[in-house]
């Protein structure tokens, strides 16, 4: 038997005992959860004021995560999609702790992402607003992830990572509510793992919960017309801007002392 004595350090370098460690790596994680979650709920909360039915929130979370300081991380990645060297994104105050990459956190946290991570955080996002959404990969010249969201009773596919990629040369709205066989039109050997079907009857058969913040003590249900849910009314144009995300604080209590 082979015994292996492993040393710890804390984020300055100074050795630690493992129980020292394993409360150092839970406290990292507890900050990247706690400043990830203040500016999601922020966004989600953005969102909701400004949309009125599914399609819009989808469509600025689209824009919002394909804006131009939005960055696909090509670093290290091998022909066949593989991360071959991952050495994480910075989060400071932390000096060798580091996000790691295909994580939903970079994406909000750093502005940059492989496409796993744009994937992972549109689908939280999603559930969040009560929208059914899953992460779905497959080949496309390389390994790939995206997103597959029901809209009404029908699968329509959402890819972040070639809209980002492609931002120069193709409109991104090409790879936002696309049947499968839209999005092989951009790409023609594009292949998805999961099967079509299965996802229908996962995504398509939900019951849609949804958590309204407008409604009226009269506690009446809305009924959205289907024209009423195909129209992304003048949405393209709203926009949700976040300059300096680390200026998201907590809400403070209202009760005095």
């Amino acid at each position: 038997m082979n015994i292996t004595n492993r040393t710890f350090y804390d984020d300055n370098g100074n050795v630690i005992s493992e129980e020292e460690h394993k409360q150092l790596l839970k406290k990292f994680q507890d900050d990247v959860d706690a400043k990830y979650n203040r500016i999601v709920n922020y966004l989600v909360e953005q969102i909701n004021q400004r949309c009125s039915n599914d399609n819009q929130k989808l469509w600025i979370l689209f824009d919002y995560l394909t804006g131009e300081n939005m960055q696909y991380n090509l670093m290290g990645v091998t022909p066949s999609g593989r991360m071959a060297l991952d050495y994480g994104y910075e989060f400071p105050p932390y000096k060798t702790l580091r996000i790691q990459q295909g994580t939903k956190y970079p994406v909000i946290l750093n502005h940059s992402g492989v496409c796993i991570s744009y994937a992972k955080t549109f689908e939280d996002i999603c559930n969040r607003f009560g929208i059914p959404c899953k992460v779905v990969t497959g080949f496309t010249g390389m390994e790939h992830a995206w997103n597959v969201v029901s809209n009404q009773g029908e699968l329509k596919h959402i890819d972040i990572a070639y809209a980002i990629m492609n931002r120069n040369k193709v409109d991104k709205s090409n790879y936002f509510l696309k049947t499968f066989d839209e999005l092989k039109q951009l790409c023609g050997n594009r292949s998805i793992n999961e099967s079509l079907d299965d996802l229908k009857k996962a995504l398509c058969g939900k019951i849609r919960i949804i958590s309204r913040t407008d409604q009226q003590p009269e506690n009446k249900i809305k009924i959205i017309s289907r024209n009423d849910e195909n129209r992304i009314a003048n949405t393209r144009d709203s926009k949700i801007n976040i300059i300096d995300r680390s200026d998201i604080q907590p809400k403070k209590s209202s009760r005095s002392k």
